[in-house]
């Protein structure tokens, strides 16, 4: 059956916000809620709703990780030639300003700094390992998503321990 194009769309905004709420639970963040409602007449808007406090390069791995679980759902490279919607941009530039604080403060604390490509490919080699190694997960609260629409942090967890059970989230470090 071809999917139509709506029906892309949302299985998109599933996974896209699956990566995001894997990577948070990894990395021991705790969100509020995530969802991929429509916000209005034919756009999804989805969101993970919760803390942006944390570790540079984690925080954008959380950023990416969106990017990279719809592209590895749709079978495409999500940097050579991933299919783009607005929020990925957003969440490039937002992973982008991670690493450039990130890069600011190493140049502070210890002079020049030139490692942002070097910091941005580990960022990546990370992000693409964490929807590797938990792909499952990601399947599991995607299909949640696109049968509920709206989840809140314990709803998720309820439903990993459930269909995935040898997932652990991690703690903030």
């Amino acid at each position: 059956m071809e999917i139509m194009e709506p029906e892309l769309l949302r299985r998109h905004m599933a996974y896209h916000e699956a990566g995001h709420v894997i990577a948070d639970l990894v990395y021991g963040y705790r969100f509020t809620y995530v969802t991929i409602r429509l916000d209005e007449p034919g756009e999804y808007e989805g969101i993970v709703y919760g803390s942006t406090r944390g570790r540079a390069q984690d925080l954008a791995v959380v950023q990416l990780a969106g990017i990279v679980a719809a592209a590895k759902m749709a079978a495409s490279d999500p940097w050579e030639n991933p299919p783009r919607f607005d929020d990925d941009r957003a969440d490039i530039a937002t992973a982008g300003n991670f690493i450039d604080n990130w890069v600011a403060f190493l140049a502070k604390t210890y002079g020049e700094s030139s490692y942002r490509e070097q910091l941005w490919d580990e960022t990546e080699k990370k992000t693409r390992l964490l929807a590797d190694q938990h792909w499952k997960a990601i399947e599991v609260i995607a299909g949640a998503l696109l049968e509920k629409e709206t989840l809140s942090y314990d709803d998720v967890i309820r439903i990993l321990k459930a269909e995935c059970p040898d997932f652990t989230p991690g703690k903030k470090s």
